[in-house]
């Protein structure tokens, strides 16, 4: 017994002395070390790419998170964010903290791109170093558009969305002195519109938005993903490659535009919207209705429509969607229902698609897509029922791109593990408290509710969101030019 345990005790003193000997963190591939890097040729090239990934990264923490927060989807299952879907919104959730550190990250990639790369590689252009402006803008942009408060620098001060604005709105600025590309010009100039837009400066938002569309009449900048290295698309994954899970499900209102993302091949995900000029329409047609400028707007939003009729459509076999869950009937799936927005709104045709039988495919607008049409605008009689429209199109146009719940002035907390890590940050700071609207706050458990009767096909929808919106459009959490 005594010989045993003292070869136990060798044994254990030998293996605390080979894991002291053993420091992991001393091996050093020389091949991958910073200076090794910076030493290929073009490193900036690498970089930039590095910063779009980043850029799929922070989609795939933003889109699914937010568009089950708003009422474009219900999340009918447990593998997506439990809370958000009742816009129980906690500052302990592991989602609030991924996606505010890939926003993080993608500012600190572009300083560091903006100061080591560009030192190290000397062939950088001015275009590039745009890019990266126009990334570290966006970083700012994002963190304004779904976050409370945010620091903008590494366990800094917290920053308002205002001042986040601001700080987007520096950086589009300087890219665009920079920058010789068109397509870098128009990107900087469409997102520079986009952050006036929020920080409700109508002048500014509307000459960015001109320029857009003067420059780039169709301009379109997709995030990208990689079926095959990674990363692939979270919202994808949501809508359509889980199948039957059915997870998200949409607003029947909003049926007939999913899925946006879909599986096209092994090797091809489907690409998410990030800025079109689409926006710039609405931009324009919104601040000429705070102007009282109906005639105007009604042009605008005219004009918008044969944008959206130039996007693609393609045809989706969604026969694996099936709608109605474990409980048939219990939403609607055929070209049958007709949808009203609430109980005291009329109903509407074509808003529901059939998707299951043998040979039967879903028209599906993979850029933008609306119910409104032509004589609908025409037919706006007042301010108010023109924004309602607005909004109903930013709502179709935007969705599947996580911007509707912003436009519904809800905004997401500063994780936990940033509270605890950041001296700036004390405890209990409003911070770490969401913002929900009143008018979101009482009828949050009731986004998603409507009615559906299957023998007389039709489908009413509880609340009308975008009419709520209007009638509360002096709020400073909403409509940004009013």
């Amino acid at each position: 017994m005594k010989s045993l345990l003292k070869i136990s005790v060798v044994t254990a003193l030998l293996s605390m002395t080979a894991c002291e000997l053993f420091d992991p963190t001393d091996v050093v591939n020389p091949n991958l070390t910073e200076n090794a890097i910076l030493g290929t040729a073009n490193p900036m090239i690498s970089w930039i790419g590095g910063c779009d990934r980043q850029l799929a990264l922070i989609s795939n923490a933003s889109v699914t998170i937010t568009e089950i927060a708003s009422d474009n989807y219900q999340n009918t299952r447990t593998f997506f964010n439990q809370n958000l879907d009742r816009l129980n919104i906690l500052f302990t959730d592991i989602d609030m903290n991924t996606l505010q550190f890939a926003i993080h990250r993608l500012r600190e990639m572009a300083d560091y791109g903006l100061t080591t790369v560009a030192e190290a590689d000397p062939t950088t252009t001015e275009d590039q170093l745009a890019k990266l402006h126009i990334y570290k803008g966006l970083s700012s942009l994002l963190s304004a558009e779904y976050f409370k408060a945010l620091p903008g620098s590494p366990s800094g001060p917290l920053l308002s969305p205002a001042q986040h604005l601001q700080k987007a709105v520096d950086e589009f600025t300087t890219s665009l002195t920079l920058a010789t590309d068109p397509v870098t010009i128009a990107t900087a100039t469409l997102a520079r519109a986009r952050a006036h837009y929020r920080a409700g400066s109508a002048t500014n938002a509307v000459n960015d938005a001109q320029a857009a569309i003067a420059a780039s009449p169709s301009f379109l900048l997709t995030v990208e993903f990689d079926a095959t290295n990674a990363p692939t698309s979270t919202i994808q994954n949501a809508l359509f490659d889980r199948g039957t899970f059915d997870d998200l499900q949409p607003l029947p209102r909003l049926d007939f535009l999913d899925p946006k993302s879909f599986f096209i091949s092994a090797s091809l995900e489907s690409a998410t919207p990030f800025l079109k000029i689409e926006e710039a329409h609405l931009i324009i047609a919104e601040a000429q209705l705070a102007q009282n400028n109906l005639a105007g707007a009604k042009t605008t939003l005219t004009n918008l429509l044969s944008v959206v009729a130039a996007r693609p459509v393609v045809n989706v076999n969604d026969n694996v969607e099936g709608r109605t869950e474990a409980a048939p009937g219990s939403r609607p799936n055929n070209n049958a229902v007709q949808v009203a927005a609430s109980a005291t709104d009329p109903l509407r045709a074509g808003l529901v698609r059939t998707r299951n039988g043998a040979g039967v495919t879903v028209p599906v607008p993979t850029v933008s897509g609306t119910s409104v049409t032509a004589a609908m605008i025409t037919a706006l009689a007042n301010e108010d029922e023109a924004l309602e429209m607005l909004y109903l199109m930013r709502q179709e146009i935007f969705i599947a791109e996580g911007r509707r719940m912003t436009d519904m002035g809800i905004r997401l907390v500063v994780s936990e593990i940033e509270a605890l890590a950041n001296s700036n940050i004390p405890t209990g700071d409003a911070s770490t408290i969401s913002i929900l609207p009143s008018f979101i706050d009482g009828i949050k458990t009731e986004l998603d509710a409507f009615t559906y009767d299957a023998n007389t096909n039709t489908c009413i929808i509880t609340h009308n969101v975008n009419r709520i919106l209007v009638q509360n459009k002096t709020a400073s959490t909403v409509l940004p030019f009013h």
